[in-house]
């Protein structure tokens, strides 16, 4: 979707982006590029009063409609008041961006039951939320596109992000699921961002259960995960340029978009070490039905 005059931002043809953690990071930064657009934008985040505060700025900056929403992923009844808050300020969404996630590093023999309890009821279960709360909203939207937010070590993992990485790979397979379930009504996108500069381990810090309290990660933990995996922390991208380099793509429906970094070889290995495991399964099925015969 390109730039382009739209109606007056409060008029109801004006679409709607739904963007949850849009209080900071790559939230706020694809927030931005939509009001750009001229699309009216509903900030969704448990820091309700940033996303207050940032929303003044972009409905000043681009002469549109911003609402900021209280909206806590770890809770169905938040979601769903969140939905509706949403219904009752536009009547409508039109592209909705399941962008919540929590962090934590930890070598995966360390990690507790609560401590995975946690990460993936808002990473994966709050995906499902959110999705599960807006589509009737997108359903009912000319154009419905709804996009889940990973990683891009789902593609190239690395160690010390056994937790993070394993929910991250169940948003994706939700994404799937949903792609196949609204066929012909709504466009699923699956966004891999690498490494940016952002608040996301202050953010996690901040609503970390006070019965798990910890640090988010030890340094031992970013050296390990940096060692099995250099590329991950290799030129880093603020939110601001990884957004302005694929909202385009996000508008228009996109299945998979990748934010930056070098993934080329780590998706070409993991493609063809897969077509050659399915390879290899096709000649044993075709062997075992010759000797049947």
């Amino acid at each position: 979707m390109t730039s382009q005059s739209c109606p007056p931002a409060d008029e109801p043809d004006t679409e709607v982006a739904v963007i949850t953690g849009g209080a900071s990071g790559f939230g706020l930064a694809l927030a931005e590029q939509c009001a750009r657009r001229g699309m009216r934008v509903a900030l969704l985040d448990i820091d309700v009063d940033r996303a207050r505060a940032e929303a003044e700025i972009l409905s000043a900056r681009h002469g549109i409609a911003v609402t900021a929403v209280d909206m806590d992923a770890s809770s169905a009844a938040s979601v769903d008041a969140a939905a509706a808050t949403v219904a009752d300020r536009y009547g409508r969404a039109d592209l909705v961006v399941s962008n919540v996630g929590v962090q934590l590093f930890g070598a995966v023999e360390r990690l507790t039951d609560q401590e995975w309890q946690w990460v993936l009821d808002v990473n994966v279960i709050g995906s499902a939320r959110t999705a599960r709360a807006f589509l009737p909203l997108l359903r009912s939207a000319p154009n419905g596109r709804l996009a889940f937010t990973t990683s891009s070590s789902v593609l190239d993992p690395a160690g010390r992000l056994g937790l993070y990485q394993a929910g991250k790979f169940a948003v994706w397979g939700l994404a799937e699921t949903l792609r196949l379930e609204l066929a012909d009504q709504i466009t699923v996108s699956v966004i891999f961002p690498s490494g940016m500069a952002s608040r996301h381990l202050e953010s996690s810090a901040a609503v970390q259960p006070a019965e798990l309290r910890r640090p988010i990660g030890e340094p031992a933990d970013f050296e390990a995960m940096a060692a099995s995996n250099p590329g991950m922390v290799r030129a880093p991208v603020s939110p601001e340029q990884a957004a302005v380099d694929i909202v385009d793509e996000v508008l228009a429906g996109t299945r998979y978009i990748i934010t930056h970094g070098d993934l080329d070889a780590a998706v070409r290995e993991r493609s063809a070490l897969l077509q050659d495991a399915a390879q290899r399964a096709l000649s044993r099925t075709s062997t075992a039905e010759s000797t049947r015969h």
